[in-house]
């Protein structure tokens, strides 16, 4: 077949006026088996668009902030790159003794690249830890850390990576993590990074409880129009590392019926005075919190008692209020609404945790009380207009309304909150509102303003849900909510932690509590919240000389209640006044954040951190070595490794799931990827190839003979 088009065309044309049947059967076969036209210049043009849509909707994750929390984990930064280092392992030793933990977490990380480095490493916090040292081993040097205004380790630090001196600064970013810089980290070089800290072992329900948190959910930050973003990106892709060692000496000073981890499998070693702790699998990986649970011998439980620890100046004391036992007070009739989280964030194992938990809370409510239900994620609704009477019929609809549950969606709490706590009061019941959520929030401040605002007589009972919530604003909101804080890390704990937080919320708590230390005392809290059954209380106080006991006394169910909680002599130690100082800060900052003067606060946590050698928002831990060893001619390259995504934790390639409508985004990318391919499948064939167009003319009749 000639090439040139014209020559074609006018062949095709004597074959349609001399050969018209055999035009027609050649050109109906054609159109059964054409071939396709090569594509011109304005198919590729709308080819190239339409991809382009494709790949920025797969993209779109409303998620970044252009600030220094964009991501966990550890960062080689040079101008805008952003390449991979490899994180090695996580070590954690610890040493339990009574209600006290000094730990210590060691990461090592390996620069990867081929010129200097300087790296930036984000770690989360247990709620209330006091972070005080820190020890940074890098090419041999060992560097220490000391306290600092924020501003002056800034500079020294600044001071530092300009003269290519190896320096490492240490920051809190917010209540329950940190952020640690190094700069002039060598090529090939292996980091080891400490970070010490003191936690306070939790007990509830009868359960000693030390939890260290390894990773964090993606956070969700609101944005005017209803919208919002994930305070932080993490990659789902499991990088080389993250492997977690484990070292834990427990003193508990009691026997002991169980001791087991919660989430991970671990070797016990008796040793003289309590036991040694290691995990059982060597690949273990830190993408879940570690909880470690001993209970004492039946009768060891302790009662409420008081510890102490001279500090030369003054004396310290920790008290720890144990309620009376829940088999001595009475059930009270209430309402309680259920607040759900189903946003992206809350997919996978997260949902059908808190579907459950919902479903166990439904189980216990009687006939007198009555509930409701709110979920939310972007948007927020309600199961009723108002609550009504836990009737087998109302409950068979609140069924029905869980088994719907989706997650999907933005984190937007605030509308929430408001919708629950303004629902039409029902006459003579005390509201209870159980707000089942991971807290993956960024605005937690804001958020706590809020609950202390609208609570009005209500009650807020918090509960975590996942392997990595957000446990300092959970358990904050609750204390700003006066009720108390419950966590579910994964399915099969669901039963028995609802049915604690159950016994707590349907049994009346003591209330108006007053404390007599025997003498003028700087406490904290001060305002000490209502004692709820199974759960104690701690209360850190400096006073001018040893308590010997003190008298705690309040409302239970209308009638006068009162304890006492005597010294146990030698039991106490320098660690009380660390946490007592930690918790003047929290208290300052509470201020603040309700409306106290911020330059005051300023200097009030200033110069109680310098002098207890404490990290807060305004002072820092800063090393640096004094002997330069990075020329100042020099480069530096980037790199940086998130976290891990805890575990169970759903992830689509290129959506952050907490992101808005991250499902709607995908569908909108398949979609326009559908429209593309339709549209190639379906092109009309070009004029060329197509039956020519000629001048309207009248058929040839068909031959008659002659």
């Amino acid at each position: 077949m000639p090439r040139n088009p014209s020559i074609r065309d006018r062949l095709e044309s004597e074959a349609w006026n001399h050969f018209p049947e055999t035009a027609r059967r050649i050109a109906d076969r054609g159109q059964r088996h054409r071939q396709r036209r090569a594509l011109c210049w304005e198919d590729r043009i709308l080819l190239i668009v339409s991809a382009l849509l494709m790949v920025a909707l797969i993209l779109r994750v409303e998620t970044v902030h252009a600030d220094e929390d964009a991501f966990w984990g550890i960062e080689f930064s040079m101008g805008e790159q952003s390449l991979q280092s490899v994180a090695l392992d996580t070590e954690i030793s610890a040493e339990i003794t009574g209600l006290v933990a000094r730990i210590d977490v060691t990461q090592r990380f390996h620069n990867t690249g081929s010129d200097w480095a300087e790296a930036v490493y984000r770690f989360p916090l247990p709620e209330g830890a006091a972070v005080d040292r820190l020890r940074v081993e890098a090419g041999g040097r060992i560097l220490v850390g000391e306290i600092r205004e924020r501003e002056e380790a800034q500079q020294e630090y600044a001071k530092a990576l300009a003269e290519g001196k190896v320096a490492s600064l240490v920051e809190q970013q917010r209540a329950n993590q940190f952020q640690t810089k190094l700069a002039n980290i060598a090529a090939g070089e292996t980091i080891r990074v400490s970070i010490s800290f003191l936690a306070r072992v939790e007990f509830r329900d009868g359960v000693f409880a030390l939890q260290i948190p390894m990773t964090f959910t993606p956070r969700w930050m609101p944005r005017e129009g209803g919208t919002g973003r994930p305070h932080h990106l993490v990659n789902a892709e499991m990088s080389n590392g993250h492997f977690l060692e484990m070292d834990i000496l427990l003193r508990p000073g009691m026997e002991l019926s169980q001791l087991e981890s919660r989430y991970h499998d671990i070797d016990i070693q008796p040793e003289p005075d309590g036991f040694r702790l290691f995990l059982a699998d060597p690949d273990t990986r830190s993408d879940r919190v570690f909880e470690l649970n001993w209970s004492p011998n039946y009768g060891a439980t302790p009662e409420s008692t008081l510890m102490s620890w001279d500090g030369g100046d003054a004396q310290y004391a920790l008290l720890l209020l144990v309620p009376p036992l829940a088999e001595a007070i009475e059930p009270q009739a209430r309402e309680v609404v259920f607040v759900i989280d189903t946003s992206g964030s809350m997919e996978g194992a997260s949902i059908e945790q808190a579907r459950l938990a919902l479903a166990q809370g439904l189980t216990n409510l009687g006939p007198d009380d009555r509930f409701n239900l709110v979920e939310f994620n972007s948007d927020t609704r309600a199961l009723f207009d108002e609550s009504l009477p836990a009737m087998p019929w109302q409950l068979e609809k609140a069924v029905d309304f869980i088994s719907g549950l989706d997650a999907n969606g933005g984190t937007n709490m605030a509308p929430a909150l408001q919708l629950a706590m303004a629902l039409p009061e029902q006459t003579g019941l005390l509201r209870q509102v159980v707000f089942i959520t991971d807290g993956s929030v960024g605005n937690e401040r804001e958020l706590l303003v809020q609950i202390g605002e609208q609570l009005g007589d209500s009650r807020l009972f918090t509960v975590s849900i996942g392997s990595a919530p957000n446990d300092w604003f959970m358990r904050k909101a609750a204390e700003v909510g006066r009720g108390s804080h419950t966590r579910v890390g994964q399915l099969d704990e669901v039963a028995e932690r609802m049915a604690a937080l159950w016994t707590r919320i349907e049994n009346p708590a003591v209330q108006d509590i007053c404390v007599d230390w025997g003498m003028d005392a700087e406490f904290y809290p001060e305002l000490v919240p209502d004692l709820y059954a199974g759960e104690p209380l701690w209360l850190y106080a400096r006073l001018p000389r040893e308590p010997r006991d003190v008298t705690v006394c309040g409302e239970l169910e209308g009638r006068y209640w009162e304890t006492r909680a005597r010294l146990l002599p030698g039991t106490g130690g320098e660690s009380i006044a660390t946490l007592w100082a930690r918790s003047k800060v929290e208290a300052l900052e509470d201020g603040r954040m309700f409306g106290a003067d911020a330059d005051l606060v300023r200097e009030q946590v200033v110069d109680l951190a310098l002098a207890f050698g404490l990290l807060t928002r305004y002072t820092s831990l800063i090393a640096v070595d004094r002997t330069p060893v990075r020329a100042a001619s020099e480069q530096i390259e980037t790199r940086d490794v998130p976290n891990l995504l805890p575990a169970g934790s759903e992830f689509v390639a290129g959506f952050t799931q907490t992101a808005t409508g991250w499902k709607t985004q995908l569908a909108l990318s398949l979609v326009s990827l559908l429209v593309v391919l339709a549209m190639l499948l379906h092109t009309p064939p070009s004029d060329s190839r197509a039956r020519p167009k000629t001048p309207a003319r009248a058929e040839p009749a068909p031959s008659t003979g002659r």
